[in-house]
């Protein structure tokens, strides 16, 4: 499924592979090695420097066995940029649920860090494989391809790329496929499980993921607790509390539900690059 039209008379220069190292990008990168799809020019992963240690573990996995190259970009370390810049700016690139101290109102801070830590890299990435410099224009005449590993049931998530020389693919909604069909298919073929590929307290993890962590991956919960203590005066707003937990309370503190009943949170993420 295409989400805009390409000149016909446009050459492809590039197929790239947006790899998350999760389910969804994971399996669609698998099978190229099945022969179920093509195998694209190259992979790219962006790294936030903040990802777990599974997430790293199954991307070095991936490059053993995938057919063609991976490229890891990087624009830096999320959770250390973040809180070098405590207490500097109002600018706080990741979506932090706020409580003001005084009259107790909730919110939730904008959404930047997908952009700016994995679009902006892959696409400076993607113009160097094109020998396009950034500050050159692209080809009118020629465009790439990118595959997002967007399933069938979050296809909510589907976003044209904001570039004109950039045309999205998803190839797991043009097989109809959904996420346990991933998973399916993972363990059909004998491939490893991997987890959901996002940061270590990415504030959009749900109260099943924050209770797995907890119980399964005791270093990273710790780390995203001492984290989210650091957070709660990120911003010079002296009235507004940060928390990585839409309960507004201090990570270690929280009683995970068992039947979380929020929103997957991912639908929001920018271009689809998230969670993947």
């Amino acid at each position: 499924m295409e989400n805009k039209i390409i000149d016909k008379n446009r050459e492809r220069c590039l197929t790239v592979l947006s790899l998350g190292a999760g389910v969804q990008s994971s399996t669609m990168a698998l099978m190229t090695r099945t022969g179920e799809l093509p195998k694209p020019d190259v992979g790219i992963f962006a790294d936030t420097g903040y990802e777990s240690k599974s997430c790293y573990a199954y991307l070095e996995f991936l490059k053993k066995v995938l057919p063609f190259p991976i490229y890891v970009v990087k624009f830096g370390n999320i959770k250390d940029d973040m809180l070098k810049a405590r207490g500097t700016t109002d600018f706080v690139v990741a979506p932090f649920y706020t409580q003001e101290t005084i009259t107790g109102k909730k919110g939730m801070i904008m959404r930047q860090c997908t952009n700016q830590y994995k679009i902006q890299p892959i696409k400076k990435k993607i113009r160097e494989l094109c020998n396009v410099g950034f500050n050159k224009r692209f080809p009118k005449d020629k465009y790439v391809e990118q595959w997002i590993g967007i399933s069938k049931d979050e296809i909510g998530r589907m976003k044209p790329a904001r570039d004109p020389y950039i045309l999205n693919r998803h190839p797991l909604i043009e097989m109809n496929m959904s996420r346990q069909d991933c998973v399916n298919w993972l363990n059909k073929n004998k491939f490893p499980l991997p987890e959901k590929s996002a940061c270590i307290c990415c504030p959009f993890h749900d109260d099943k993921y924050w209770d797995f962590m907890k119980k399964e991956r005791p270093s990273e919960f710790a780390d995203a607790v001492e984290f989210d203590k650091e957070i709660r005066t990120i911003s010079r707003k002296k009235n507004i509390k940060n928390y990585t937990h839409r309960s507004c309370k201090p990570l270690d503190e929280v009683e995970f539900s068992k039947e979380d009943n929020q929103l997957d949170m991912f639908e929001n993420a920018c271009e689809g690059l998230c969670g993947v």
